[in-house]
């Protein structure tokens, strides 16, 4: 049976139609993902503070949800001496590539980098950013420069992708914007809006454990042994080495913070954590290490990986020790 003009006409009108509908929503992805709160809007605060000339930081903390809820600016702040202004630029998933992405763009304010490290995130490839960390600093507005470009090359081209990708990546963003208010409203245990004004210290739980949560974390976490045939790659030495000597040459005094692992999470062995450590500070020789990798017991974990206010407070007296003893 032969489609007359009037059916053939339907069927044209309907894909224009399709297609309009889908460039309309791609044209509208950018100010949904900006108007929506996510788990990813601390790239927004961070960048606009870099951009911002009247903030003038002067120790600025780096590193993933673990370094958001595991150091208390606050607490530097007060027993640093001279009280300076710190910082923390910690976000969810901030992985020790896209902390480096920042380091061109430091103020002259800024005296000392403190960069939070997970060492069993060594062992992946340099450029294996998440695609959220990457869709986030797309919408938020972030541009490699060349100085950094020259450091991960790789991570750039990864990086390099046309809007209409970028958009169509974040086309949950509706969805997951409602979720996240969804989830703070009932959730009575989170700070609301903390995440996304926070400077110092964003760790926007209120207690120091879910029971429920913690228990549920740990199982995750015994399921996988992320140290068994630990190894670092070469290619993250070369770029601690290139960024060391980028902050060197600022006047800038930096240190790589070995986050602490939960006891509970018996997964990894305390000899696949010390042969790991040991490796990681035969790699980084040229680099001050502050060694937090056991400072805390179990009751200072909100969760499986997350200090809770009393570890925070722990590993925080402990990064000052360091600080003040190295002098």
């Amino acid at each position: 049976m032969r489609s007359t003009n009037r059916q053939k006409a339907s069927i044209g009108f309907f894909f224009s139609f399709v297609f309009i509908l889908l460039m309309l929503f791609n044209w509208c992805t950018p100010s949904i993902y900006r108007a929506f709160p996510n788990d990813y809007a601390r790239t927004r605060l961070i960048l606009n503070t870099l951009d911002n000339t009247s903030h003038v930081p002067e120790v600025v903390v780096f590193g993933n949800s673990r370094g958001m809820s595991g150091i208390n600016g606050y607490q530097l702040e007060e027993k640093l001496e001279g009280n300076p202004v710190v910082y923390s630029f910690t976000s969810t998933g901030q992985t020790l590539s896209e902390s480096i992405l920042y380091y061109t763009s430091l103020p002259s304010s800024v005296k000392r980098v403190i960069q939070c490290v997970d060492i069993d995130r060594l062992a992946d490839p340099i450029n294996d950013m998440d695609l959220p960390n990457r869709v986030a600093l797309h919408m938020y507005g972030y541009e490699m420069d060349e100085a950094t470009r020259a450091f991960l090359p790789g991570l750039h081209e990864r990086m390099d992708y046309p809007d209409a990708c970028y958009n169509y990546e974040a086309r949950n963003c509706l969805f997951m914007g409602l979720a996240s208010w969804i989830r703070d409203l009932l959730d009575d245990d989170v700070v609301t809006g903390m995440l996304e004004t926070e400077l110092r210290y964003p760790n926007s739980s209120m207690s120091d454990r879910n029971e429920t949560l913690y228990r549920h974390s740990v199982e995750e976490q015994n399921r996988t042994n992320r140290l068994d045939s630990f190894h670092i790659r070469e290619e993250w030495v070369d770029l601690i080495m290139k960024a060391h000597a980028l902050l060197k040459d600022k006047g800038i005094d930096y240190c790589l913070v070995v986050m602490p692992y939960n006891p509970d999470v018996t997964s990894m062995s305390n000899s696949d954590k010390k042969r790991a450590l040991r490796l990681f500070k035969e790699k980084y020789y040229f680099v001050p290490v502050i060694d937090c990798m056991e400072q805390l017991d179990a009751s200072d974990f909100y969760d499986a990986i997350h200090p809770n206010r009393k570890g925070a407070e722990k590993i925080t007296n402990f990064i000052l020790a360091s600080i003040m003893e190295s002098r």
